[in-house]
């Protein structure tokens, strides 16, 4: 009957023992993930003013750009790169046309656009002219079935 209740009682003691180790390591998780969450939303606000700083500055880009004469010789693309350039179109000269691409802060270029640059560098550049000829298109109407 001792023997029996000497058991019990480490059965309880070690049961409870492990139940506390498990509470205390269910409640670590918990802080550390309110830690994980407010790193992520940290990071999502930094990276969400950034992208707003990059929009901005390509609104503001066309006017500090140096690489044209003036905002009218700029066309808008967005992607893959943000404006082409065509240097002395407002004149009578020549034209230079250039590519450019506005970054702000550590952004990079993507995949598609060191691409462009590339093709750009390595003079892989055309003129390409689609004309559309005025065509007629007959509509032939089925009367009855």
């Amino acid at each position: 009957m001792v023997d029996l209740l000497i058991e019990t009682i480490m059965t309880l003691i070690i049961s409870s023992i492990i139940i506390l180790y498990l509470l205390w390591k269910i409640i670590q998780l918990k802080w550390n993930q309110r830690e994980v969450v407010e790193l992520a939303r940290k990071d999502t606000s930094e990276r969400q003013r950034t992208v707003i700083k990059g929009q901005i500055s390509e609104v503001l880009a066309p006017w500090s750009i140096e690489s044209v004469n003036s905002v009218k010789e700029l066309s808008f693309l967005g992607s893959p790169i943000d404006f082409v350039g065509f240097k002395g179109l407002d004149g009578e000269g020549e034209i230079d046309i250039k590519f450019i691409e506005v970054k702000s802060g550590k952004s990079r270029l993507n995949k598609n656009q060191r691409r462009i640059r590339d093709a750009v560098a390595a003079k892989r550049i055309e003129w390409v002219e689609v004309r559309v000829e005025n065509t007629q298109i007959e509509i032939q109407e089925k009367i009855g079935s």
